[in-house]
């Protein structure tokens, strides 16, 4: 082999482990709220969204639920983005018990819709490995987002923060405020199972979703997870 093979050789190795590390990084996930990314997005596994995707807007109906980390607590419930729709006071009331699992359920839908949308957060039923959660709060969130054809292609919270050394919270691009809505549900952590565990969710239509996840000391991040 020759030194100039060996050079590219070399290069091509260094390249790749480059690529590796920032496609791996969890900086190109999705930024879901302050230390909650994708990578902590429960596996669906099964439900009909037909019904519910008319009802809340084929183009905007999205519903998706996340595992939080108890050390993440703080920084969801101190989400600028919180208080926009929201009175502050909802938060203040949330238990900090870092024994409790939580998972926040999220659905999105176009706010154009004639939709009673306070009486219908209010209506949605919750089951975590069989159990009603211990306490439940529900508001509604605003991301930014932007458009491809007639889709929303990506949205990001309304504001996000900006690295150190500014630390400031600055308003995102975007064409509008797109609207979900949040579902905070707490339950009693001594009833996680080692393997999976799973959510039920009941829409006031009475469509059933169903979510599951790995959990062995800690969450287990899918490895199939889509990066979006």
């Amino acid at each position: 082999m020759n030194i100039q093979n060996m050079i590219i050789r070399i290069l091509g190795f260094f390249i790749f482990c480059f690529f590796f590390q920032v496609c791996s990084s969890r900086y190109y996930l999705t930024i879901v709220s302050p230390g909650v990314t994708s990578d902590y997005r429960l596996k669906s596994i099964g439900g009909i969204r037909m019904l519910e995707a008319a009802y809340y807007g084929t183009w905007h109906y999205t519903q998706t639920a996340f595992y939080m980390e108890p050390e993440n607590l703080d920084a969801l419930l101190t989400d600028p983005n919180n208080h926009i729709l929201n009175h502050k006071e909802l938060f203040d009331s949330v238990s900090k018990d870092r024994s409790s699992v939580r998972i926040l359920f999220e659905y999105c839908y176009d706010q154009t819709k004639p939709i009673q949308i306070d009486e219908d957060k209010e209506q949605y039923q919750f089951e975590w490995n069989g159990n009603e959660p211990k306490s439940k709060i529900s508001y509604l969130y605003p991301y930014s987002y932007y458009k491809k054809g007639n889709r929303i292609r990506q949205k990001l919270p309304y504001y996000q923060s900006e690295r150190y050394p500014k630390n400031e919270w600055k308003h995102t691009t975007g064409n509008d405020q797109y609207f979900c809505v949040r579902n905070l549900l707490e339950f009693d952590g001594s009833i996680q199972k080692k393997g999976t565990n799973e959510l039920k969710v009941v829409t006031p239509r009475e469509q059933l979703l169903y979510y599951e996840y790995e959990y062995n000391g800690k969450f287990i991040h899918d490895s199939e997870e889509e990066i979006n």
